[in-house]
């Protein structure tokens, strides 16, 4: 929860980031305002490619969020075969900025998304309308469309691509469910909801 003012940075587009975060190359972040960035967060712009974030994201804290990392050649077997970290042990490749015989992918995070503590992030996209649980780990060059929910725990392997309207839990994650047409008009005005209380709470 909020404490004071004085302990976030808000952006012109009112976004409010934690002056315990750290946004590394800040001019490769780019977001479209009205979203939350809570302490101990980290967000590799180092690694010289894009990361986009919608309107009204909620990130809370502790968490990780790096590109994926693959080889500049355009053979998509090699693309494949790239580390992409172990899923038996939850933990992600190790974080560099790419090589000179490797790229960095765009990372897209859409609007209306929570993304819960202590997670580590390395999906190329995360659609609009997600919630992610905490203590997740998302592995490189994965996909999570719109309207999904990610349960607490969860480890989405290399390559995964989520389905719009997905109830995802387990290591491996696995879809355990669907979630109705309605759920994308909830989450965003949960996320509305959740913006403004928090915008309150510091006394604006």
């Amino acid at each position: 929860m909020p404490t004071s003012k004085s302990d976030y940075i808000v952006t012109a587009s009112q976004s409010y980031i934690s002056r315990s975060a750290s946004i590394l190359e800040a001019p490769n972040l780019h977001s479209k305002g009205k979203s939350v960035i809570q302490k101990n967060v980290t967000i590799h712009g180092e690694f010289g490619a894009s990361i986009h974030i919608g309107r009204y994201v909620y990130i809370d804290e502790d968490v990780e969020i790096a590109p994926s990392v693959i080889p500049a050649s355009s053979d998509p077997l090699l693309a494949m075969g790239s580390s992409g970290g172990d899923v038996g042990s939850n933990k992600l490749m190790p974080l560099h900025p790419p090589t000179k015989t490797e790229k960095a992918l765009p990372v897209i995070i859409g609007s209306h998304t929570k993304i819960g503590n202590n997670c580590s992030i390395q999906s190329i996209a995360i659609g609009s309308c997600v919630r992610i649980g905490s203590n997740c780990r998302i592995f490189p060059r994965s996909k999570i469309h719109d309207c999904c929910i990610i349960e607490n725990d969860t480890v989405i392997p290399p390559d995964m691509v989520v389905p719009p309207f997905s109830r995802v839990r387990g290591n491996p994650a696995r879809i355990v469910g669907s979630l109705p047409e309605c759920s994308g008009g909830e989450f965003v005005e949960d996320c509305v909801q959740e913006y403004t209380g928090f915008v309150r709470e510091l006394g604006e």
